[in-house]
């Protein structure tokens, strides 16, 4: 079900369609706005939304201000506690873009800083330590500064 509004927000994001555009931005710019409520959101819900949250960021439906602020919010969920329904959002919807992670390695170290999740995700752990290892294809700052740029401004606030 979440594979399936992916594939209609990226219809709407690229549609020609003036409207289409609009319901995607609403979309969006709901979902963070409904953001300081997610800790009031049952389990279950609140773990679709985390898989949604990192599947935009997964398939770059969101950049520039915006994936900032989408990395952030989950970079402040990882920081709760274990038992929190916020971690699990934040490890939920990590899970869903972790191969991106090689492109942030400033956020890769954020999140090593984490000491729980140093301590009880070893497999994460390994897989951060592998992405940092990889060697880094360096864009164009035409194409690419997006990308760093945001993550770099997910961990300043």
């Amino acid at each position: 079900q979440i594979e399936a509004v992916i594939q209609m927000l990226k219809g709407f994001k690229a549609s020609q369609v003036q409207r289409e555009q609009e319901v995607f931005g609403c979309m969006i710019h709901n979902l963070f706005d409904e953001y300081r409520f997610f800790p009031r959101y049952p389990e279950r819900e609140l773990l679709i939304t985390g898989r949604l949250f990192g599947s935009l960021i997964q398939h770059q439906l969101v950049s520039s201000i915006t994936l900032g602020i989408a990395l952030r919010y989950v970079l402040e969920a990882l920081r709760k506690q274990v038992s929190s329904s916020m971690f699990k959002f934040g490890m939920c919807a990590l899970e869903q873009f972790k191969h991106r992670l090689v492109e942030w390695p400033q956020y890769c170290h954020h999140i090593l800083q984490i000491s729980h999740i140093r301590q009880s995700h070893e497999t994460l752990i390994t897989f951060i330590h592998q992405a940092l290892a990889q060697p880094r294809k360096d864009t164009p700052p035409s194409s690419g500064g997006t990308s760093a740029s945001a993550a770099g401004a997910a961990v300043e606030g």
